[in-house]
């Protein structure tokens, strides 16, 4: 990456549907001057705090406030060294006001970290909060589910959809704060290609919302509102748990033309990864470490999950399909729905969809999943 490269950025988080606090957080620090990102890039942070009470806002909140504050002041060490340092430090922080304080038991939280650096995308992490990127039509998972689930099916013990239904997905292995001594997982630096889109986001958001949909979403949208339409989407599918999504985009966003320039450009990007010898069709489960050129260093990627994630008709069908269930619930509950905007927007989708104008049909869909869960949330409110 070049520091004056185009780096388009957005974030959103929420209660969800069903808790009271938000015990997420993100940050987005940018370097301000060109040394200081060749030096220590450009940071993002997701967290998801636990602990009973408001700990685990706060140490969801320590985390964010000093992993890159403690990241970016180091004086010494390359970027690796430097975040690890960072985690044990602010691990210690936590772990030392939960042991000082015995309304803190509990005190907890994930972090990853995305740091931008001339030599790539690294990725610090700790706790089953993601770090996705899409590129070339499809999504790769880029960290690794420190959970109960992930742990038994890396070590042999059962397969993905046998952990899927034993295991509760909550149950997390590793995170800041219980262990003073934690280790962090650090992946990279991934080379970066213009286009790229990165993904940070809590379990709110990739527990109810498929990697193909967090895909297609990201990838075909501004981040801005591709935050909107998956924050939402997650809560009209129940809202269980507070909810954050980030989303890095390298590169200037441009409006696409139409749905005509999407394939275009969907084409000319599955060509290129042919000749890069990209991975193709979907792989499921955990995967083994896989090689790719880079423009200027080659580094081993760990793509735990990797899937196609286009815009198809099954897609804007099932998205169509929560749009009309959300709807009907939002009649039953009399949520402060605008009617006639969403009978518009639900018949110029269904318009678009049958003409073939994908993209098109699913930003009108985004718009009435954004429409409804914002009206979900302030009925809920409402009620108390």
């Amino acid at each position: 990456m070049n520091w004056d490269d185009t780096i388009v950025d957005a974030a959103a988080t929420d209660t969800g549907m069903r808790r009271l606090n938000n015990q997420d957080s993100y940050t987005i620090v940018r370097a301000s001057k060109a040394e200081t990102w060749r030096q220590r890039g450009h940071v993002f942070v997701v967290a998801d705090g636990m602990g009973a009470h408001a700990v685990g806002e706060m140490a969801s909140k320590l985390a964010c406030d000093n992993i890159p504050h403690n990241y970016v002041k180091a004086r010494s060490g390359t970027p690796t060294e430097a975040i690890t340092k960072s985690y044990k430090e602010v691990g210690g922080l936590i772990h030392g006001k939960a042991s000082a304080n015995r309304d803190f038991e509990g005190m907890g939280t994930t972090a990853s970290t995305l740091i931008l650096l001339p030599d790539g995308a690294l990725i610090a992490h700790v706790g089953d909060s993601r770090v996705y990127r899409v590129r070339n039509g499809r999504i790769d998972q880029l960290s690794f589910d420190h959970s109960l689930a992930w742990e038994l099916v890396k070590r042999g013990h059962m397969d993905e959809e046998q952990a899927n239904k034993a295991v509760p997905r909550n149950v997390i292995t590793r995170s800041l704060g219980p262990d003073p001594n934690i280790e962090v997982d650090i992946e990279g630096p991934h080379p970066v290609e213009p286009g790229d889109v990165f993904v940070m986001c809590s379990d709110g958001l990739s527990g109810p919302v498929d990697d193909p949909e967090i895909g297609a979403f990201a990838a075909n949208f501004h981040p801005k509102d591709a935050c909107r339409y998956l924050l939402h989407l997650a809560n009209l599918r129940g809202g269980h748990d507070n909810i954050t999504v980030l989303i890095v985009r390298i590169g200037p966003w441009v409006e696409p033309a139409g749905d005509e320039e999407v394939a275009k450009v969907t084409a000319e990007n599955a060509d290129n990864g042919k000749r890069t010898g990209w991975i193709k069709g979907l792989t499921s489960g955990l995967l083994g470490p896989k090689r790719r050129a880079a423009t200027a260093t080659v580094v081993e990627e760990h793509l735990y999950r990797s899937g196609d994630c286009p815009i198809s008709e099954e897609l804007v069908d099932r998205l169509a399909e929560h749009v009309r269930a959300g709807q009907q619930t939002a009649i039953e509950q009399t949520w402060p729905v605008d009617w006639t905007k969403l009978a518009g927007l639900r018949r110029r989708a269904e318009k678009l969809r049958n003409g073939g104008k994908l993209r098109a049909a699913l930003k009108d869909l985004g718009e009435s999943i954004d429409m409804l869960g914002l009206a979900g949330r302030t009925h809920r409110k409402a009620a108390g």
